[in-house]
């Protein structure tokens, strides 16, 4: 029940801040003229241009649970693009809000996700997710092993074995 409960709170939690996210936007004034009565009207452009990966919005610990913490990330994938293979010391939270993204898992069939879908991550889940023909952008929230790296490149832990 407890579980469940934590699960619906991040869940909501994360919905919130993609919302703010996908939401946040400039206005600036142009003049149109209407019959020969100027009028300024707004128009929207979407905000803020981030380069592509990951970009760490939020880094706090979670403080009605010892050794947590919360990650929230913004992450650009572009067309075609991918990221290495990868997991997280902690369960993953997407929530993808422009384009597409092919999701592969080690031991899942890969999953195509689409602007509006959403998926949870096990921790310690290798993955490697790859942009659609659009690319994609998602809002990446985090229950995560405070003090252990983000993430953790597979390549990297072979080598060291």
């Amino acid at each position: 029940m407890m579980l469940n409960l934590r699960f619906h709170v991040l869940a909501s939690c994360t919905l919130a801040i993609a919302s703010t996210i996908s939401q946040q936007t400039v206005l600036s004034a142009h003049p149109v003229d209407h019959g020969g009565h100027e009028h300024e009207i707004a128009q929207q452009t979407t905000m803020p241009t981030l380069p592509p990966g990951p970009n760490t919005m939020l880094r706090a610990p979670v403080t009605i649970a010892d050794g947590l913490e919360v990650i929230i990330s913004d992450v650009i994938i572009p067309p075609g693009s991918s990221l290495p293979l990868h997991y997280h010391p902690g369960e993953e939270f997407i929530y993808l809000l422009e384009g597409s993204v092919i999701h592969i898992e080690t031991g899942k069939p890969d999953q195509l996700l689409q602007a509006g879908d959403t998926l949870v991550i096990p921790p310690y889940a290798p993955h490697a997710p790859e942009g659609g023909p659009e690319g994609g952008r998602a809002i990446v929230f985090r229950v995560h092993v405070a003090g252990e790296p983000e993430r953790i490149f597979v390549e990297e832990e072979s080598e060291q074995d």
